[in-house]
């Protein structure tokens, strides 16, 4: 990318001085090269230690297991809280203990500070985009 058009503000603040694309985009380059993303800085919690977590990295755990249709994880007063929208279609008697199973699987991986503290139950699907993707802005408001 060239730049912004005719809005040379936009274009310094989107360019690095040595010519890469700033898409806000966090992630690391392993020893063998590969680049892998993490989340968005724009997503970052940060924790009253000082701590930086990355929201998409723990709801990525989530992404294959059945009981949630829907996961945000975001900073509530210094604790990270995940906000669960179960899927409707499936069948449990305790939904809450099945999810809360699986985090405390999931915390068991994650050093303390990246550890899910509270969970909240939704009883209807988040607000999304038109390209269907969660508004997190409008998360726990």
């Amino acid at each position: 990318m060239m730049g912004y058009y005719k809005n040379p503000e936009e274009t310094a603040k989107s360019i690095s001085e040595d010519g890469w694309l700033m898409t806000g985009d966090l992630g690391y380059k392993d020893d063998n090269g590969y680049l892998y993303i993490t989340g968005r800085k724009k997503n970052l919690i940060i924790l009253s230690n000082g701590e930086n977590v990355s929201p998409e990295e723990i709801e990525n755990q989530f992404a294959y297991f059945a009981p949630i249709k829907e996961i945000v994880v975001y900073d509530k007063d210094g604790l990270i809280t995940a906000e669960v929208y179960p899927d409707p279609d499936y069948e449990c008697d305790d939904i809450r203990a099945v999810i809360q199973e699986k985090i405390d699987q999931v915390n068991s991986t994650f050093p303390t500070a990246k550890q899910i503290v509270n969970l909240v139950i939704r009883d209807k699907e988040f607000e999304k985009t038109a390209s269907k993707k969660i508004i997190r802005a409008k998360v726990n408001v």
